[in-house]
This record gives structure tokens, C-alpha cells and sequence, in this order.
């Protein structure tokens, strides 16, 4: 099983990656910029669940940090009384990137559509890794890029349910140290 030092260490390169991805429905596309930031990780892995450990009840960034270095140990994490509820993310976690990279299916997410779903977000992607559908959640931020809300694999639900399928029809990466910048899929007719 993967841990959350596994989590951390695949989640540092993406601070630091930025995907821009178009989409396409019945004529009408849309533009995508996806950021990451480190108090998104805490969120992801699902640490907001183990109540029981006082050193994770502050700033998320600060524990970020202090997960990379090794001043909050995976021992303790794996010690809370909650952490069979978040192990599954965790193991899962660290294909993020891989994920994002892939080409399966977007959604425009409806809330309606999952009536029992506390989840706020405007998207919803869904690939299949490792055997197991995983469920990564995208939320529009103030300054209009996008961010990862939330993830998981499925368990019981599948949400993409009575969810809008949406076409991918370009999906760049860019590196925002080096400014290289990567096309993982096009399907937009050249100019």
C-alpha cells in the first residue's frame, strides 16, 4: 500500500505543472486551466477525516511542508482510529498525474444527478487505473483556473450517473518552472 509520503512526493512536481484542457459538447466548448496548490494535497488524501490527530487541525500548507519533511511521520497518520476510511485514497493518490495525463472521460458535474453527494464541484473526471475507477472532482477557483476538489475511488457509486459527458478535444501540459510546455491529445483542426 502506498502512504502519504508517496502522496506528497508525487503531488511536489504538480505545484509546479498547470494542464489547460478544451472540451466539447453539442458545439460549445470550454477551456479548462488546472492549478495545483499544497493545501489541495491535505484535502485529497483526506486527512480533513482523522479527527483524532491534533497536529493535522491547522493550516494545511504548513502540514504539507511538514509531511515532506518528515516532521509529521506516516506512523502517526496511519495511527488515527479514521485512517482505514482514507487509506484506499491514499494508496491512490499518487496517480494523480497520471490520471490527469490520461485520456478518459470529463463530465460537467450535477449535484442533482447525486442527491446523497455532499460534493461541490463543477467537473468530474473518471479513469480506470489499476483496475479500480477513480474519481477526481474540479472546482473552479477565484482566479478562474481550476483545482482538484476532491478524489477517490469508487466504492459503492459510480457519480458520473445521469452526469453530461463531455469530449476531449486538447489537453496540454505545461511545466511552469522551464515554461516547456507538453500536447498530451488534440483533436482541434488546425487553423
Amino acid at each position: 500500500m502506498r502512504n502519504i509520503i508517496d502522496c506528497v512526493n508525487a503531488f511536489l512536481p504538480l505545484l509546479h505543472t498547470e494542464y489547460e484542457i478544451i472540451l466539447g459538447r453539442k458545439g460549445v466548448s470550454v477551456e479548462l486551466k488546472i492549478v495545483f496548490n499544497k493545501k489541495d494535497c491535505f484535502h485529497l488524501m483526506g486527512l480533513q477525516y482523522l479527527i483524532d490527530r491534533p497536529e493535522l487541525n491547522r493550516d494545511r500548507g504548513k502540514v504539507f511542508d511538514e509531511i515532506v519533511e518528515g516532521k509529521i511521520k506516516k506512523e502517526q497518520i496511519e495511527s488515527s482510529d479514521f485512517y482505514k476510511k482514507i487509506e484506499k485514497r491514499v494508496h491512490y493518490l499518487p496517480l494523480l498525474e497520471n490520471l490527469l495525463d490520461s485520456n478518459d472521460t470529463v463530465f460537467k458535474y450535477n449535484r442533482k444527478a447525486n442527491i446523497y453527494s455532499m460534493i461541490e464541484a463543477d467537473y468530474l473526471m473518471k479513469n480506470n487505473m489499476e483496475s479500480r475507477n477513480l474519481f477526481l472532482f474540479l472546482s473552479k477557483n477565484k482566479e478562474d483556473n481550476y483545482y482538484c476538489r476532491s478524489f477517490f475511488p469508487e466504492e459503492k457509486r459510480d457519480y458520473t450517473k445521469n452526469q453530461a459527458s463531455w469530449t476531449l478535444l486538447s489537453k496540454k501540459k505545461r511545466d511552469l518552472l522551464s515554461g516547456s510546455e507538453q500536447l498530451l491529445y488534440n483533436r482541434l483542426k488546425a487553423k
